[in-house]
């Protein structure tokens, strides 16, 4: 055991060694690193549709962000990449420094300051100086790009060398969106203002909350060269990333608006602000619970209860806390016929497919151990997993054992309009 300890160590320090040497010889690329406690998977499909029309692009595959994706990232880098748009993600203090150390990006971009992994970072302070590490790796040369909504994130700029970028609502920002709006079923749109052009921004995404991404894309865009009228095109072209507020179409005629890849607390009012504003004949709510609150399971559940008798026409609680929320949403007025609890995924999934009719928008929303997705495959065909718990923080799309006896991405990606 012991041998194989050091033998683990040593290949992981080799491992390293190679993924720097590699990152340096790309000479000719321009790297690009985007960190923030949510949406930068949304902003690097953004970035990298923009950057497309100027030359190959290498972009993090999925939203493998970590201390694995990010080195993966970085040795999948060959000489004909004109640029590489990388996700970097933060499981706890000390990992940025050691990733940004390996990456060096010459542009880097931070997005916001969130409550996500709240178990390792205790405070948002903590958090914004993780992710402000990003920024002590750009050469002279480089490039910061800043959200200046986010005070956090606008202090990052103080004592920096580097050429900072400001986006943002304010007009004091090099670049600022104005007139943002998207309720449901229009999608997020915007004017794009930088000095003294504009630019209707008509976007394929869900909910004003995804304006920084585009807009931090935008801007990138713009310092790599790229026409902002060319940039405005692409990324309109740009459907919602998996799981990250995705319109799906039910044989029924129903909608679901996938949103179970995170269930943190800024994700989670994003999306009731989704569903307060949306049009529909019928609005419902599939919850399971949370992640990275501090409340117990009970106030948690009792909360979303309380907030889904005033948002919507009817709610469905998976799991073993379930019965919290159903109590608090009947006791603020929500009529029993019209919220139910399930101890398990497959029962909900079951009802939901005997119960929802044309017309309807339903949110799913959960933690991504929960797999809620499944409630969604369901609707179209069999499928081969319906495990009551799961360590796989993937969601079910990609993993091997959903089985489903249909074309999971023909199902996926069918029109809406």
């Amino acid at each position: 055991m012991l041998i194989a300890s050091h033998l683990d160590l040593l290949r992981g320090r080799v491992s390293a060694l190679l993924t720097f040497v590699w990152r340096r010889l790309m000479i000719r690329t321009t790297v690009i690193a985007i960190t923030g406690s949510v949406g930068k998977t949304t902003a690097k499909e953004c970035l990298a549709a923009a950057l497309e029309s100027h030359g190959p692009v290498l972009k993090t595959f999925q939203n493998q962000n970590d201390h694995y994706g990010v080195p993966r990232t970085i040795r999948a880098m060959r000489p004909w990449h004109r640029f590489a748009v990388v996700e970097v993600g933060v499981q706890g203090p000390g990992y940025m420094r050691r990733l940004a150390h390996l990456l060096k990006p010459d542009i880097a971009v931070v997005l916001r300051v969130a409550r996500t992994h709240t178990n390792k970072f205790g405070d948002l302070e903590t958090t914004a100086a993780e992710k402000a590490e990003l920024l002590s790796f750009l050469p002279r040369h480089g490039i910061a790009v800043l959200n200046a909504d986010d005070d956090r994130v606008c202090r990052m700029a103080k004592g920096s060398k580097q050429r900072t970028v400001f986006f943002g609502s304010s007009p004091a920002c090099d670049y600022r969106a104005e007139k943002a709006e998207s309720r449901w079923p229009d999608r997020l749109r915007f004017e794009f203002v930088t000095g003294k052009q504009r630019f209707d921004v008509r976007t394929q995404l869900v909910g004003t909350h995804w304006l920084n991404s585009v807009l931090a894309a935008l801007v990138v865009a713009d310092s790599c060269g790229i026409p902002v009228g060319e940039a405005v095109r692409r990324i309109a072209q740009v459907p919602p990333f998996m799981g990250r507020m995705q319109p799906v179409a039910l044989p029924n005629g129903a909608i679901i608006m996938r949103d179970e890849v995170n269930g943190s607390p800024d994700t989670l009012q994003a999306m009731l602000e989704v569903l307060r504003n949306a049009r529909a004949k019928r609005r419902g709510l599939v919850f399971s619970d949370q992640s990275d609150s501090k409340d117990s399971p009970r106030r948690r559940l009792r909360n979303i209860g309380h907030l889904a008798a005033g948002l919507c026409d009817f709610a469905v609680f998976v799991g073993a806390h379930a019965h919290h929320a159903v109590r608090a949403a009947t006791d603020a007025g929500m009529d029993a016929s019209c919220c139910r609890e399930f101890r398990n995924i497959r029962d909900a999934a079951e009802w939901l497919e005997e119960s929802l009719r044309a017309g309807d928008l339903v949110f799913l929303k959960g933690r991504s151990t929960d797999h809620l997705s499944r409630i969604l495959f369901a609707q179209f065909g069999k499928i081969g997993c319906w495990k009551s718990s799961c360590n796989i923080t993937r969601l079910c799309d990609v993993c091997s054992e959903l089985e489903p006896d249909f074309d999971l991405d023909k199902v996926l990606t069918k029109d809406l309009q």
